[in-house]
């Protein structure tokens, strides 16, 4: 599969207890924790998504669940339409 810039994904359907294991170290954000850079539930009803080089996570679902995000201030969020970019304010992109 490709996603983001046409860079190749491999998706493995898997348990949380199995993706949790995946990664023990050498990625950027093993300090923030060793989750994959793409992850969704079977039915498919959200995303969150991570790429390796970004300091931002990107999260996709059902209104009330971005609505919910955007009213937590520890989530420091923002929506995002489709076609807008993503890059959060005062990042610039190399």
């Amino acid at each position: 599969m490709f996603l983001y810039w046409s860079w190749p994904y491999v998706l493995v359907e898997a348990g949380l207890e199995q993706a949790l294991t995946w990664r023990t170290g050498g990625h950027i954000r093993h300090a923030h924790g060793v989750l994959p850079d793409l992850f969704f539930p079977a039915d498919r009803s959200w995303l969150v998504s991570a790429l390796w080089d970004d300091t931002w996570t990107c999260v996709g679902g059902p209104a009330p669940l971005i609505h919910t995000l955007d009213r937590d201030p520890v989530a420091n969020s923002r929506q995002v339409r489709p076609g807008e970019d993503a890059l959060p304010a005062g990042l610039t992109r190399e």
